[in-house]
């Protein structure tokens, strides 16, 4: 008979999402610390694993008060003068606060055309300009001079060069250069100063630019052809532009799918795009000289450039109704794609940090919101990759399992499981909990039973929302056990 061996694995923290975690449901590829699956996690700290924050509704910011019943679809990236900027959805265009829609002379509303819908709304030298839609006519942009002073259409009636725009997505970004660049349709369309220009750059006839940025002193447009959503094929690309030239710089990159929005963070573009071929691949990429380079695969939807950003010093993202966050908490540090929160609702129209606390649009049904990340939620797992203790002779015995926290406090609770042999069997482990004596290290297993492979699942619903649990590490002991 074999000698029994011991081994030990150690999870030092919890962490990011295992590659293409979600392509098998009892995945054992990436690293030890890595997670097969997880809902609303804080990694933001490289030390811990925790819950990620709940979500809790600006004053007015609900069905019931002055939002009504409007999905944000755009909410500014920065604030116009301390604490205050604008956001829209609709036909309607709003003030907001760190803590509240305000009211007083707002909302304003879009009346210039019939079906209106805002887009998105960019501040630009002073100002804050609303672009939006009459669906199936045309597009146009309304101008906040002041909070008294609004034109809905400022954009086809005053502007020199007046005109109306596209009936197509319109996104926008303030350049290096002080001059507004805008998508729309098959062009990019320009604002310098007062000045107009519906058709700055035009693209082919059976393009539709979908997102802009800036970065090395030139416009970044994303341009997807033919404009098919879907799992169609897309020869899709990103070109370079002056702003001045009646054509774009060099070759563009060529992306063989639908490219959604583009950020750019301290000199890195960043592209999310969908494989064409796969209708449930979704990518996170950047700019790499003339190439796309591939960062990280993952599952969902498709942003647009209102649903991108920064927080925390991560790149954010929403896919379906959740937001995911990528990167790191220093440059010495390795990456993470993790799952942060989700929308109060199921469909989650904006996000953006304009004072700096995460702002998330939502809506289902007749229920709406606009809300702010704060504290923590309850609906919140982490499961560890599946790890193979088993031989063509042997199975394993788990001898010990040990979890280390930081101290906690009242209500503070979480959860564990020992899922085992393909996912067949499930044991439930000692639940962690508050103590007055304020323990780090917890032993929620003693002697367990003799397994194949494992995976290590927590849970926070029985936790606190005020309250966190913060798990440092999980140790696992066990030895291999001949098989007769």
């Amino acid at each position: 008979m074999a000698k029994d061996k011991d081994w030990t694995i150690t999870i030092n923290p919890p962490g990011g999402f295992a590659p293409s975690w979600f392509s098998n449901s009892w995945t054992g590829k990436g690293n030890k610390d890595q997670s097969s699956d997880m809902t609303n996690v804080d990694l933001t700290d490289p030390n811990v694993m925790t819950q990620g924050p709940g979500m809790t509704d600006l004053t007015g910011g609900t069905q019931d008060g002055e939002l009504g019943s409007v999905l944000i679809t755009s909410i500014a990236k920065s604030a116009l003068s301390d604490g205050v900027t604008y956001a829209a959805g609709a036909n309607k265009v709003f003030r907001i606060t760190n803590v509240a829609v305000t009211n007083g002379n707002f909302p304003k509303t879009i009346t210039a055309g019939t079906a209106n819908v805002a887009e998105s709304v960019l501040i630009y030298q002073g100002k804050t300009f609303v672009f939006w839609n009459d669906t199936g006519v045309d597009g146009d942009i309304g101008l906040l001079t002041s909070d008294t002073v609004w034109d809905d259409n400022w954009g086809s009636t005053v502007a020199t060069g007046a005109a109306q725009l596209e009936d197509a997505p319109h996104y926008g970004i303030v350049g290096g250069d002080d001059i507004a660049y805008v998508t729309n349709g098959k062009y990019i369309a320009t604002i310098n100063g007062t000045t107009l220009n519906t058709a700055g750059l035009d693209f082919h006839d059976d393009a539709e630019t979908s997102s802009i940025t800036w970065n090395g002193n030139r416009a970044i447009v994303s341009v997807n052809r033919p404009n098919i959503s879907g799992s169609n094929f897309n020869q899709s690309a990103i070109y370079k532009w002056n702003g001045t030239s009646s054509s774009w710089e060099g070759d563009p990159i060529e992306v063989n799918g639908q490219i959604g929005a583009l950020y750019t963070k301290n000199g890195t573009t960043f592209v999310w795009h969908k494989d064409s071929t796969d209708d449930g691949g979704y990518w996170l990429g950047r700019i790499n000289g003339s190439n796309l380079e591939m960062l990280k695969r993952y599952k969902g939807s498709l942003p647009n450039q209102e649903q991108v950003g920064e927080y925390k010093g991560h790149i954010q993202w929403v896919s379906d109704n959740k937001v995911f966050m990528f990167g790191a908490a220093d440059t010495s540090l390795g990456v993470k794609l993790f799952q942060y929160c989700s929308g109060k609702h199921a469909t989650i129209g904006a996000i953006a940090s304009p004072f700096g606390d995460l702002l998330v649009s939502s809506y289902a049904t007749t229920s709406f919101s606009l809300s702010k990340a704060t504290g923590y939620t309850v609906s919140s797992t982490w499961k560890s990759i599946a790890f193979d203790v088993n031989g063509v002779e042997n199975k394993s015995q788990i001898d010990l399992i040990m979890v280390q926290t930081e101290e906690m406090s009242t209500g503070a609770k979480v959860d564990f499981n020992l899922v085992y042999d393909k996912g067949k069997t499930t044991k439930a482990l000692t639940q962690i909990a508050y103590a007055s004596t304020k323990p780090t290290r917890h032993k929620i297993l003693n002697r367990g039973p003799q397994v194949e492979d494992f995976r290590i699942d927590t849970s926070f619903v029985n936790g606190s929302a005020t309250n966190p649990v913060k798990i440092r590490s999980i140790l696992i002991k066990g030895h291999y056990v001949t098989q007769n």
